[in-house]
């Protein structure tokens, strides 16, 4: 019996004294067509929701926001593309903003598009939310031309790396 009420407080004191971890996921590709990268990030529908409610100007909600264009733009300038970064022979990629999803399981998908950039090393920046969420970990797959992937994780203490195209 002691045994057992000895488990159950070690349980309840590892419940409430545990923390999440919070992800954010990227997948990139090169496209030969346009010298462009394509690239797509998944994040937490409630973590930008908490965040943004602290940056953007009467915010009500995420799903407001994102068909709203000013408060669009806002989340996508001032928050998303703040927490990633592609740069190349030392000069910022500009990224175009091409759509979103925001989907009943909890997550939101925002698509963007490079500008025309050359064919070799980059480098990216992705510490997407980590100056709110100290736990936060992201991860990047890069889909290459030799139809393989390369996958890539930053973390506080590290947010960025090179990547061959």
């Amino acid at each position: 019996m002691k045994q057992i009420i000895t488990l159950i407080i070690l349980s309840f004191h590892a419940i409430t004294y545990s923390h999440e971890t919070y992800f954010a996921f990227a997948e990139m590709e090169y496209n030969d067509e346009c010298s462009c990268l394509e690239i797509s990030i998944k994040i937490s529908s409630h973590d930008l929701n908490s965040i943004a409610e602290n940056k953007i100007e009467d915010f009500r909600s995420l799903e407001i926001a994102l068909n709203d264009k000013i408060q669009n733009t806002e989340i996508v300038e001032n928050i998303l593309l703040q927490g990633f970064q592609i740069s190349q022979h030392q000069k910022f990629t500009q990224l175009f903003y091409e759509g979103h999803e925001l989907n009943n399981d909890g997550n939101c998908y925002f698509f963007f598009r490079s500008e025309e950039i050359d064919n070799e090393s980059i480098n990216v920046r992705f510490d997407l939310f980590m100056s709110t969420y100290t736990e936060q970990q992201n991860k990047l797959i890069y889909r290459n031309s030799r139809e393989s992937n390369e996958t890539y994780y930053f973390f506080v203490f590290r947010r960025q790396t090179d990547i061959k195209l």
